[in-house]
């Protein structure tokens, strides 16, 4: 699959974080948060109320460029997360992983 911008700013320009979970119960997220404080700054819980409901994303991380926040997710992953990219100063969301 191909995204091809049109109009808006530059999706691979911004300050990056890698999203590691989302949880409908906030204890579940702090939980995971504590986890992973111990290894990674900064761990954060960022709230989202959806059509069905309110979730708690975890994100790890406050990176200055897409190749650094890929090598965050890449160490996740290795921890057994199915991790994803986010541009922070957006809702913008940038998959990591096997794309072609």
């Amino acid at each position: 699959m191909r995204l091809e911008m049109v109009s808006g700013s530059n999706p691979y320009v911004g300050t990056f974080a890698v999203q590691v979970g989302a949880f409908r119960v906030k204890e579940n997220a702090g939980r995971l948060q504590s986890r992973l404080a111990a290894r990674y700054s900064p761990v954060l819980i960022q709230l989202y109320d959806s059509p069905t409901g309110t979730y708690y994303r975890v994100r790890v991380g406050s990176v200055p460029s897409l190749g650094a926040a890929q090598q965050l997710a890449s160490k996740l992953q290795g921890e057994g997360f199915v991790p994803f990219v986010v541009r922070l100063d957006s809702t913008a969301s940038v998959s990591v992983g096997n794309s072609q």
